[in-house]
């Protein structure tokens, strides 16, 4: 008969708290010695002082060796995934599917999909795993016992960590309750009605350039035009940036950062390679951190200059003011200093990476899955023309937030982009004490793996669950908040505080750019999924004609 949780080692028990243990009583030890041969005492003390550090290693190191084989035991009661090795686990079926088909995410969909709402155990390297792809125990994660996971910053986030830093998508406990207010409070409902104005400017500046080969038959990469654009928009949303400058700093700086960061989440040996890479790299986040630095520090002595007025351009009362102006409002100025520099620093960074990459992947999977569908085309295309024309009965330069929302067939194209590209595949979380997950047990340091991508596309939870249907999310069909079985901006407390902002800012630009052009797909290369980069993005580009 197995062993219980409860007969296992006490967890409580920590060996930190072994080791301050039994250093207490060799301290108090060495001093009841030192009144009797006190020479030897001080040898002892002398001793005690340098093999202390190596002492507590060790003993963390058998702790860190007996928790290990805790999980083992337990974990080897559940499914496991194929190809299980009983040296290194599943790491050769996952090394083999980097940047094949089908790829590291696909394996994880097909092997939690199939035991689905058991988890399944899966271990890479020496690092013990679940992964889960059931609404019930995901819900558990993100909500119910949310306590009981903590942000994977070991294993997961960490090759991201040169851009996400200690912001709000990495931070734990009240570091994140300080962000998450601030946050919330910069998107209040005055930013939205910013940003419909923003994206309109920056899909015009992008009809331009359309304008100027419709017709022709010459192919443009879309791609990465929404991948510009969308760093153009949360650049000025959040810095106030121009376009210039957005288009100056970011294809040189954040977007190369970005392309290394997902490249070493697959192979992790890149981050200790001290080739011409690895010091491009670290060459590229000590500029982009500077740069962000630099513009806080210039918002921050214009808002307390002399010259500086109440309820000036840069308060937070000013409904027109940029994301960083209301983060800085928030800021005493008996705090500020180079602590709080470098974590806005990691914010804006944060902020960068999760409002554009999610946004510029839903318009382009959108735009495909569109072109590839004529009578879905024709309906978004329609709609788009129906409310801007209603709009501009009523002599509105741009539509309202209220106007927008008759956009509901392509808001659903968008939604449902989302759910059949899963941009963001994973998401993982490290189980902090014993918990039970679809009926199993699930040991204290076991990293839980979500995949997103797998509950996405289980066919008992999606009518036709591979084909396109925007129509899913149009009328409120789907409750996309309350039954964890979809996730592109994950559920409960922790859920995406600018999915509204990314949803806004892509109907504008998808709105605009189906009432005028028609885009044709141009290459039998289209629609192949990136296997290495998260946001999953296009293998190729995505290349249109446009009429």
């Amino acid at each position: 008969m197995g062993s219980s949780p409860d007969d296992d080692v006490n967890d409580d028990f920590s060996a930190r708290r072994f080791v301050e243990h039994v250093s207490e009583r060799v301290l108090v030890g060495a001093l009841l010695a030192l009144f009797i041969h006190q020479k030897e005492s001080l040898i002892i003390l002398a001793l005690m002082t340098l093999l202390e550090p190596v002492f507590q290693k060790a003993v963390e190191a058998v702790g860190d060796i007996l928790g290990w084989l805790r999980r083992l035991h337990h974990l080897r009661k559940l499914n496991c995934a194929p190809g299980y090795n009983a040296f290194i686990g599943h790491t050769v079926p996952l090394f083999k599917a980097v940047g094949k088909y089908p790829c590291t995410w696909d394996l994880f969909a097909f092997w939690s999909s199939a035991k689905a709402p058991k988890p399944v155990r899966v271990q890479i390297f020496t690092r013990h795993c679940v992964v889960i792809a059931d609404p019930e125990p995901i819900k558990r994660v993100f909500n119910s016992n949310i306590k009981n996971y903590g942000k994977d910053t070991e294993f997961a986030y960490n090759p991201f960590l040169d851009i996400l830093g200690t912001g709000l998508v990495t931070s734990e406990g009240e570091s994140w309750k300080r962000q998450r207010g601030r946050i919330s409070q910069a998107l209040r409902m005055e930013i939205l009605d910013d940003v419909v104005d923003i994206a309109t400017r920056a899909v015009d500046r992008l009809c331009v350039k359309l304008e100027k080969i419709r017709g022709t038959g010459e192919e443009i990469e879309l791609a990465e035009e929404f991948r510009l654009l969308t760093l153009q928009v949360i650049g000025e949303a959040i810095l106030s940036l121009s376009p210039e400058e957005s288009d100056e700093v970011m294809p040189n700086l954040y977007l190369p950062i970005m392309e290394e960061c997902n490249r070493r989440s697959l192979e992790p040996w890149r981050a200790y390679l001290p080739n011409k890479e690895y010091f491009d790299h670290k060459d590229r986040v000590k500029k982009l951190n500077a740069y962000v630095i630099k513009l806080i520090r210039q918002r921050w002595k214009l808002k307390h200059s002399v010259t500086a007025t109440p309820n000036a351009d840069d308060s937070i009362d000013n409904p027109h003011a940029d994301i960083l102006d209301r983060v800085l409002a928030d800021v005493p100025k008996s705090e500020y200093g180079p602590e709080v520099e470098r974590q806005m620093c990691d914010e804006i960074k944060t902020f960068l990476l999760a409002g554009h990459e999610t946004s510029a992947a839903m318009l382009i999977w959108t735009t495909w899955e569109l072109a590839k569908a004529p009578e879905k085309m024709k309906i978004a295309t329609e709609e788009a023309k129906k409310v801007y024309k209603n709009s501009e009965k009523k002599n509105k330069k741009t539509p309202s937030r209220d106007d927008l929302n008759g956009l509901e067939y392509i808001v659903g194209a968008l939604k449902e982009s989302l759910r059949l590209y899963s941009v963001v595949p994973v998401v993982t979380r490290k189980c902090l004490g014993d918990d039970y997950l679809g009926g199993e047990f699930i040991p204290k340091g076991t990293t839980v793996i979500i995949s997103v991508q797998g509950v996405h596309h289980r066919e008992d939870l999606w009518e036709s669950a591979q084909a396109f249907e925007p129509r899913r999310f149009v009328g409120n069909e789907t409750d996309e908040t309350g039954n964890y079985s979809y996730l592109p901006f994950i559920q409960g407390p922790r859920n995406c505080l600018g999915q509204y902002l990314a949803l806004l800012e892509a109907r504008v630009v998808m709105a605009n750019l189906l009432r005028k052009f028609k885009f044709t797909s141009s290459r039998e290369t289209n629609g192949a999924k990136h296997t290495k980069m998260i946001p999953i993005a296009p293998a190729d580009g995505i290349w249109f004609t446009v009429d």
